[in-house]
């Protein structure tokens, strides 16, 4: 089309005027300003552990949609940390997000919601969680190490997930259990940080794999002259010499099946002996090593052992043999050794805080593939917190390790409205979040020394009779054709 004003004639407008912008550009840009402000209060609350340009850097959302990744990634991260977790929750939230910034709100079917988490990328999640975990890093320095030492304990532990065909596939339930009458198990073992006191990772497995096999996957978290701690269960001579070949050390209680005699050795001290272990002549059962990796283990390991007395779990006393790879007793005394070896059971409370406080007990996603991601959402979510209090324990000059995670899951949770009346109001934003450090310091754990009670249960269970057959083939399972009527929904 050939311009008719009199000036510059035979030029087309296409030059000099502004392009058309789509409608589907506009309301694009739209959506981006009013997300840039946050995403809900969890967004809001959550604004410098996860911000924005970190959000943005790990979406691979590469078109317009109402469930981008980090719509969707926010509305999963709030199934995670609140009580319902149900879809129909999280799509309820979107649904008040779009209406906040006057966009057009999304239906309330969960269909499309569920289809994007399966869209969201686990490289994303991956992208965060290594995100926070090297925050925890940043903000714990080597004088709140032991000795410079970052101290990591491993363990196991496992969680239930839906009855479907595809989870009892991957993850089948135990084989003391008829079919059908139980749920999926998958087996985690996870690495955690003791220093800070957040996960580093999550291995998962069918619950007949040895734990062993979740160590080495983890072998690559763990650094030079970093200290692993482990039960009895993860001391044997293959994991100790691998640990010695990446210049890491070991600290754990001797297995009850290794023959120990504490006359032996050299004497470092009146509970303390320098003693060698001898490689076996064969490989052990199971070993994931090849032939070459077994030889090139050491032939022989020198051990320190130590033995301290506690309480059993019947509440007498007890002796333990403690095993170790820090040699030298001088730079580290016996006592400290078996203090740090005490420090094993903070994994069993961590387990308690991401499996009973955020309820990772009971996994709700239907196949292996959500399985992951939802392990992945609570471990960015645990560490979240976790980042929370730290951050608000070097600010009032507090002990971390002493805040309770279940009084600041709570903090956050009745904060939300504050953040929300916040929004666009970066001073009101700066008190509620100086409010919300403030609320988070004060829930103190009080120091429990010598505490030890029963692992037992106290409330009973309600006297139904257990599923002994398949829900399906269960005779009050079917229904009489015949169905009763209902006049009070007839009158509707």
């Amino acid at each position: 089309m050939r311009s008719k004003t009199p000036f510059l004639t035979g030029f087309p407008t296409r030059l000099f005027g502004s392009s058309k912008r789509s409608a589907q550009g506009i309301l694009e840009r739209k959506r981006r300003e009013i997300f840039s402000q946050g995403l809900g209060e969890l967004s809001l609350q959550l604004g410098e552990e996860l911000p924005p340009e970190l959000m943005e850097s790990c979406a691979e959302t590469s078109r317009y949609r109402v469930y981008s990744h980090e719509v969707t990634f926010w509305a999963f991260l709030s199934q995670v940390i609140g009580e319902d977790g149900s879809c129909a929750k999280a799509v309820s939230e979107v649904q008040q997000w779009y209406r906040q910034g006057n966009l057009a709100v999304p239906s309330s079917n969960t269909a499309s919601y569920v289809e994007a988490r399966q869209r969201l990328p686990e490289a994303m999640l991956g992208k965060i969680h290594r995100h926070l975990f090297d925050e925890l890093e940043r903000h714990t320095t080597s004088e709140n190490r032991w000795r410079t030492h970052r101290v990591k304990a491993i363990d196991g532990t496992s969680a239930q997930m839906p009855d479907t065909e595809t989870n009892q596939a991957k993850y089948p339930q135990p084989s003391g259990q008829e079919a059908g009458c139980g749920f999926p198990v998958v087996q985690l073992v996870g690495l955690l940080d003791l220093n800070h006191g957040g996960w580093e990772d999550f291995v998962e497995s069918t619950i007949q794999t040895s734990e062993l096999k979740g160590l080495d996957q983890l072998f690559g978290c763990i650094a030079r002259d970093d200290i692993l701690v482990g039960d009895r269960a993860f001391v044997s001579y293959e994991t100790v010499g691998r640990l010695l070949g990446t210049g890491a050390f070991f600290v754990g209680r001797n297995h009850q099946s290794r023959k120990l005699d504490f006359r032996k050795g050299k004497k470092l001290g009146p509970n303390e002996r320098l003693q060698v272990w001898r490689k076996p002549h064969w490989q052990t059962p199971g070993s994931s090593l090849t032939q070459e990796e077994w030889r090139e283990l050491p032939d022989e390991i020198p051990i320190r052992i130590i033995r301290s007395s506690a309480l059993g779990r019947d509440s007498g006393p007890t002796t333990r043999y403690i095993v170790t790879t820090l040699l030298d007793a001088q730079k580290y005394p016996a006592e400290e050794i078996a203090s740090l070896y005490l420090h094993r059971w903070e994994i069993e409370l961590r387990f308690r805080d991401i499996k009973t406080t955020m309820g990772m007990e009971m996994l709700r996603t239907q196949s292996p593939e959500m399985v992951r991601k939802e392990l992945m959402m609570h471990m960015i979510a645990y560490n979240a917190l976790r980042l929370l209090m730290l951050k608000s324990s070097t600010i009032h000059g507090c002990n971390h390790r002493r805040l309770s995670f279940k009084g600041a899951l709570q903090v956050l949770a009745s904060s939300a409205g504050g953040f929300v009346a916040s929004r666009g109001k970066p001073a009101s934003r700066r008190g509620a979040r100086s409010d919300l450090m403030e609320r988070i310091a004060e829930r103190i754990v009080p120091e429990r020394p010598g505490r030890n009670e029963p692992r037992e249960v106290k409330r009973r269970p309600k006297s139904s009779r257990w599923l002994q057959t398949p829900r399906q083939e269960h005779p009050e399972h079917f229904r009489h054709e015949e169905h009763p009527r209902k006049i009070l929904d007839e009158a509707a």
